[in-house]
């Protein structure tokens, strides 16, 4: 009888494989670049045509590879990192299975053009989905140079697969940054197509974060650095300025692999509690260095997962050292507490208070002598003062219930209601049927995104001139974004023109937002933009409406608002076309009517 199981073909269990190491041209990226460094490459040259579907190369000067070695490497489970599995508990390189290059040649045309330093002469080898088609000896720089084309050539549904050029060649940029990160001390440098993209020399790591992020992180950098006998972390975070709405600036690194883990973010985002709200996340490039027998690697096929021998401690010791790191720069006392009044103190803590210092540098649990700078901006309602100036508190009493009571001019009031601003967050105001409570900031989220929307379909978007133009530096990534928009922005009256290899000017802006600092305002747009699609999933040309009308509304400061522009607000919210919701669907109002008032009151 006949068996019915068998040994697949070697190039059938490539390709099999190859779905689990290649996903799309990042994934070859990633392989190559890592192989670059473990070669011990002190220069490393990536390019890519079409986001990487028609054509990736990497070139490095490392030490090159002999005949034999060139056409092994390509076999399944062929590895110069490991002999045997005691091995993999000191393993610091980022290759050891032997799978990625067999993976990849499976699914692709390559070709590999190699040379030892001790060589005279090179080697060239050709494969096609696995199968050899040229090894011969050639002339060769030192080093190694990989060049694929056409992947998934031979997999026509994985190719099908792939998204746009512009979304494969994010997703390559990310894994080029993530490797030039870690090496700050190898230079690096990024073409697409005959475009110079990226260009990062030798240097430190606040130098090569500046690098891929552009030149105004500089300033908002805060080094972290923290040792145990089990621990070692180094690196910088981010100030406050630096969080995003989306993720995306998150970089942890174990024994310098880019490493996934929510636990441990979850550390780093505790550490900025009181500083950022749960909505944002931090700006971190965290560097552990940890023993390799005190963590297992082989977890998952694209190694960015790992398991810690003790990762609580791990946890710990990363929250202390960002908290220490933002302690030191005295942003926690600075933006948390700040000294009260000795009369509030006094009634905080139930005794007679101390005067209080004009200055204090308690920690942040001193209690009652502290309180969160936010209550100072939330003045009292306009009259409350007035009714208790007197320093007698019995007097004030008996003023309140026995005394006359101030003039109300009610019949003024029911013919031409005024506006009440509560906090500089609500508006509220009297209707017919009782009260309207109107949230300002939805409220002109929604006015500024008809009318950019009206403007933008029209065609009749008018720029206002900024005194002095200016220029703006970008992360690759952020720089491609704005590049791919640039008309649809230009249409909402924003001029800007490239400036450099990754920046822009800015010489106008609609006089809806005139009032906006230009860089925060396209800090901001970018990251409220990528929300919009990632989330609400609409057009561009909404999303990028939506993201400047929610970028104006949080800029406004409202709790300056004089009456009579309250009473516009109101006024353009009700003539828009669609008045009850923001662009992102939350309720702007609510009528409270009389008989609930009466509730609020039993």
């Amino acid at each position: 009888m006949e068996s019915l199981i068998r040994l697949l073909p070697d190039v059938l269990a490539n390709q099999i494989a190859a779905g689990e190491v290649v996903q799309r041209p990042a994934s070859v990226v990633k392989e190559l670049l890592e192989n670059a460094v473990d070669a011990g490459a002190s220069d490393i040259i990536l390019r890519v045509k079409e986001g990487g579907k028609t054509f990736i190369q990497v070139v490095d000067n490392g030490r090159g590879m002999g005949e034999m070695d060139a056409r092994l490497c390509f076999e399944r489970h062929a590895t110069s990192k490991i002999r045997e599995f005691g091995d993999m508990q000191k393993l610091l390189t980022y290759g050891f299975r032997g799978e990625a290059l067999a993976s990849i040649a499976a699914v692709s045309q390559l070709e590999l053009r190699t040379r030892k330093t001790d060589s005279e002469t090179g080697i060239l080898v050709r494969i096609e989905g696995s199968e050899c088609k040229a090894q011969e000896v050639i002339a060769a720089e030192k080093g190694s140079s990989f060049t694929v084309r056409n992947l998934f050539y031979n997999v026509p549904a994985r190719r099908n697969f792939l998204k746009s050029n512009q979304v494969e060649y994010a997703h390559v940029a990310e894994e080029f940054n993530r490797v030039a990160l870690a090496y700050p001390a190898i230079s690096f440098s990024f073409y697409h197509g005959d475009a110079l993209i990226q260009k990062a020399g030798t240097g430190n790591l606040a130098r090569r974060i500046c690098s891929v992020f552009g030149e105004s992180y500089r300033e908002n950098l805060l080094p972290v650095s923290e040792e145990t006998d089990f621990l070692k972390i180094t690196g910088y975070v981010g100030k406050p300025g630096l969080s995003r709405k989306t993720r995306g600036e998150q970089y942890f690194f174990a024994n310098n692999r880019f490493i996934r883990n929510g636990y441990l973010h979850h550390a780093v985002s505790t550490a900025f509690e009181g500083l950022l709200s749960q909505a944002v996340f931090p700006f971190y490039v965290l560097f552990l260095k940890i023993g390799p027998e005190k963590i297992d690697i082989n977890v998952h096929p694209t190694k960015t997962e790992i398991k810690f021998e003790n990762e609580r401690f791990v946890y710990s010791v990363i929250q202390a050292a960002v908290r220490k790191a933002l302690q030191q720069s005295m942003l926690v006392p600075a933006l948390d507490f700040e000294p009260v009044s000795p009369w509030l103190a006094s009634l905080t803590s139930g005794t007679s208070a101390p005067n209080a210092p004009a200055q204090s540098s308690a920690p942040i649990s001193s209690g009652a002598g502290f309180q969160p700078k936010w209550q100072n901006q939330f003045p009292v309602m306009q009259g409350w003062e007035k009714a208790y100036t007197s320093t007698d508190k019995d007097q004030r009493i008996h003023d309140f219930e026995s005394g006359p009571r101030p003039e109300i001019e009610i019949t003024a009031v029911q013919e031409k209601p005024r506006p009440f601003n509560l906090h500089g967050k609500y508006l509220l105001y009297q209707v017919k049927s009782g009260l309207m409570l109107l949230d300002m900031a939805r409220a002109w989220e929604r006015i500024l995104y008809e009318d950019l929307l009206e403007k933008s379909e029209s065609g009749k978007a008018v720029s206002q001139q900024l005194l002095f133009p200016v220029n703006l530096d970008f992360s690759e990534t952020d720089f491609r974004l704005v590049e791919e928009m640039g008309e649809e922005i230009r249409a909402l009256g924003i001029d800007w023109a490239p400036f450099g290899q990754r920046s822009i000017v800015v010489s106008g802006l609609p006089s809806t937002l005139s009032h906006l600092e230009p860089v925060k305002l396209f800090q901001d747009f970018l990251e409220q933009f990528r929300w919009n699609t990632g989330k609400l999933k609409i057009p561009r040309s909404q999303a990028i409406q939506r993201a400047l009308a929610k970028k104006s509304s949080l800029a406004q400061n409202f709790q300056q608002w004089s009456e009579s522009e309250m009473l516009d607000l109101v006024n353009r919210l009700f003539a828009c076309k669609m008045n009850s919701q923001s662009p992102d669907g939350e309720p702007i109002s609510r009528i409270i009517g009389m008989e609930e008032v009466g509730l609020l009151l039993r």
